[in-house]
């Protein structure tokens, strides 16, 4: 029935669920990021969305690069990754980080917004005896947890609709290769096959025989959820960390959250890219 209505309309059903794909995830982004704005202020948005933008996006490309996955036939592309990826990555976090905090404050979350996320006073904010730093810890502990659970719902059901194709476990390919890839949905050939690059060729002599991320859960690599639990660990609690400095400045909080993503991109990439599990 379904197939029949997208034929009457004129309409590819398979280029119309990845059009849908970009053009929500992209919504899904504004739509935080007004909340955000309207919340908390440009300044603190800003900072949030765009460091969190460009830490995945990088981390993302590098693993595309690497040969680890690709992202065919999007209309829209920052470096090796369509812009629907990392806009949606920090809209979730955002979510995320919104959730927690109501589900571990109450009320007290939904009280008026100050720099540091909420009109709450550190005596109120801090758990653990006042310990602030296992206060914020356990609050990104929340905050991974909740973005590993949406993953293990939406990974698999991605890669059905080929809004992202992993690199197949077979053995001693290192890399997606053509003939690998089934492009049903895809109005653009690009990004279909690893390119030849540096990246590329520096991970090739890590993954050289056997099967690359050969534990797969649901068809994904292990290594896909342990990343995800990693990756907004680490950005939630250097996020939260920053906006719990009230004596700081606008401008260093800015200034300090981007020089930890900048230490961050490296460093997360090739440990989450380089483990053979």
């Amino acid at each position: 029935m379904a197939t029949a209505i997208f034929e009457l309309l004129g309409i590819d059903p398979a280029l119309f669920m990845k059009a849908a794909f970009e053009i929500t995830c992209l919504s899904l982004f504004f739509i935080c990021l007004t909340h955000s704005v309207v919340c908390h202020g440009w300044k603190r948005s800003l900072r949030e969305f765009t460091a969190g933008f460009f830490l995945t996006a990088c981390c993302e490309s590098l693993g595309v690069l690497s040969g680890a996955y690709v992202y065919p036939g999007f209309q829209f592309y920052i470096f090796s990754v369509p812009i629907a990826n990392p806009a949606s990555w920090i809209a979730l976090v955002y979510i995320i980080i919104e959730l927690t905090n109501r589900l571990v404050y109450g009320p007290m979350a939904l009280e008026t917004y100050e720099a540091d996320g909420h009109r709450i006073t550190k005596e109120r904010f801090a758990l653990f005896q006042g310990n602030i730093l296992k206060t914020i810890l356990v609050l990104a502990i929340i905050d991974s947890s909740l973005a590993l659970v949406i993953d293990i719902i939406l990974d698999p059901l991605a890669t059905v609709y080929n809004w992202w194709i992993w690199v197949p476990a077979d053995e001693g390919i290192n890399s997606v290769i053509a003939g690998t890839v089934d492009p049903y949905n895809f109005n653009q050939m690009v990004y279909l096959t690893t390119t030849q690059n540096p990246v590329y060729e520096y991970f090739s002599g890590v993954f050289t025989d056997g099967v690359r991320y050969p534990t797969r859960v649901f068809g994904i690599p292990l290594i896909n959820f342990i990343s995800w639990f990693v990756f907004v660990l680490i950005f939630t609690f250097q996020f939260r960390w920053v906006e719990f400095q009230n004596s700081w400045s606008e401008l260093k909080k800015t200034g300090v959250l981007w020089v930890m993503v900048l230490l961050d991109i490296p460093l997360l990439a090739i440990a989450l890219i380089t483990p053979n599990i």
